[in-house]
Formats: C-alpha cells, structure tokens, sequence
C-alpha cells in the first residue's frame, strides 16, 4: 500500500469555501481510478495544507497523477493551490496498526 502526501499552500485569494468546494471536484475522479483506497486533506498548523491518499499500489498513484493533469473536474482543485509550494511523495507502507477511525 502507498501513502502519497502532497504538501502545498493556498494561492492568497482562495477562501476556505472555494477551496472546500474544489477538494470536493476531485473526489468522484479520484473513486474512478484503479487502485484508489482513500483520501484525507488536513490543515496543517503553519496553514500548509496536505492531502494525503491512499494507494493500492505506486504504479495506480502515478497514473492518476498524470490522468488528473487532463481531467476537467480537478481544474477548481489546481486553481487553488500555490505552484511554488507543492511536493510530491510516496512512500510504502512498513506498518500499521488498524483502528476504527471517529469518522
């Protein structure tokens, strides 16, 4: 399983609606790609952003990533972030232990 984390900030005018709105535009294409588990978006306390999701393997993460680079619904999404800031890591799962997460 692969984590990948993408570390970013907000372009200065992008209200936490708009932003809210346009993380929401990337979910239903997210679901469509093969390999997709789940994904998280935090706030983090500096005001980054991260936007963690979950792979079933690194070879479905980067086809996604260089499907959403043509894909309508996540222009609202890119329009928000910074491009200057953004970071791009994957990192293989070694160990976990299962919970039943509040959500």
């Amino acid at each position: 399983m692969i984590l990948e984390l993408v570390t970013f900030r907000l372009m200065d005018d992008v209200s936490e609606k708009r932003f809210s709105a346009a993380v929401r535009s990337v979910d239903e294409f997210l679901a469509e790609q093969a390999g997709f588990l789940a994904r998280q978006v935090m706030t983090a306390e500096d005001g980054g952003r991260m936007d963690l999701v979950w792979w079933k393997d690194l070879e479905s993460a980067q086809e996604a990533a260089r499907a959403i680079r043509e894909e309508p619904r996540a222009e609202p999404f890119l329009a928000c972030l910074d491009p200057g800031s953004i970071h791009v890591s994957h990192s293989e799962l070694a160990h976990s232990v299962p919970r039943e997460l509040p959500w």
